[in-house]
């Protein structure tokens, strides 16, 4: 019995020995300078530790079967990932094709926007150009009607003898008629332009005549002083001009007939008998032919000029 024991002792021992040599031998498996051969005899030095051969083989067909798992278990992870990382690279792209392809629709349809934009924003210089040419087209006519009603009513006026409401107009018809200067190539609006020019040449020549007339041939005041004073309001400059020196002849034609050149009358004493006459001229304009005339005319100061040339001569 106990040389079973001390058997079954030396048998479990070298069991126990071989198992640690196949777990050191195990490790060495691992090291990248392993040699076999080395390995072999570390692993089974003498004859007596061929003994444990059987344990050592299957130890290593274990630790094969091990290794061979974890190559297995490996491999398939790495297909596992592969195959993962293959999807996530078609995700991937898949994502960047889907937002290649909104992209593109954003710019189509921001370039459809600005094409709408540019074509709104046309039709709208478009109607503003056209709103301005038919502000222009209706201001353009409005004036034409009322240069055209006010031609007719200076007519009217002319042939009532109304000056002071002609007067007042003649403004208003200058002013219209500057409007349609650039306008001078339109037939129509020629002869309009020249039936004004003729109304108003018309009125002047009334108004001149009405004024002459207002005096009688020793130059006193016989005609309508209010009405004559507003005939002056329709004269031109070169009309005002003949009235001016058509007054002034006929007041001072008696002078020269009671001052003749060579006369006694014409010494130097009777200087003072002169200017008598001049103040009675003078205060006969101021107290009755004044209100014939305009203020502005200064149909006195002309007077006295004319005195003075002529008694200078």
């Amino acid at each position: 019995m106990s040389g079973k024991s001390a058997g079954a002792g030396r048998t479990g021992s070298s069991e126990s020995s071989d198992d640690q040599r196949a777990a050191a031998a195990g490790q060495q498996l691992d090291n990248a300078g392993f040699s076999p051969a080395e390995y072999v005899d570390r692993l089974f030095p003498d004859d007596a530790a061929l003994e444990g051969v059987d344990v050592a083989a299957a130890n290593i067909g274990h630790r094969l079967q091990a290794v061979q798992q974890e190559i297995r278990r490996q491999l398939r992870a790495q297909s596992d990932g592969q195959q993962q990382q293959t999807q996530g690279i078609e995700a991937t792209k898949a994502a960047i094709s889907e937002l290649y392809t909104r992209i593109s629709e954003m710019k189509g349809k921001a370039q459809t926007s600005e094409r709408m934009v540019s074509d709104i924003t046309q039709d709208i210089k478009a109607l503003d150009v056209g709103k301005r040419n038919l502000t222009q087209t209706t201001g353009t006519m409005r004036r034409l009607q009322l240069l055209v009603g006010a031609v007719d009513q200076l007519r009217q006026l002319r042939e009532q003898g109304q000056f002071g409401e002609a007067a007042r107009l003649l403004p208003a018809i200058a002013g219209l008629r500057e409007g349609f200067s650039e306008y001078h190539g339109v037939r129509q609006i020629a002869r309009l332009d020249e039936a004004a020019q003729a109304q108003q040449r018309r009125l002047g020549g009334l108004a001149q005549q009405v004024i002459q007339r207002g005096f009688d041939a020793q130059g006193r005041l016989v005609g309508d002083a209010e009405q004559m004073r507003a005939a002056c309001g329709c004269c031109t400059a070169d009309e005002q001009a003949r009235v001016t020196d058509a007054y002034c002849e006929q007041q001072l034609r008696a002078y020269a007939a009671i001052f003749p050149l060579g006369d006694d009358e014409s010494q130097l004493e009777h200087v003072s008998r002169r200017y008598a006459w001049l103040r009675r001229i003078l205060r006969n304009y101021a107290e009755e032919h004044a209100a014939a005339f305009p203020a502005g005319w200064r149909m006195d100061e002309e007077l006295s000029r004319r005195f003075a040339r002529a008694t200078r001569d």
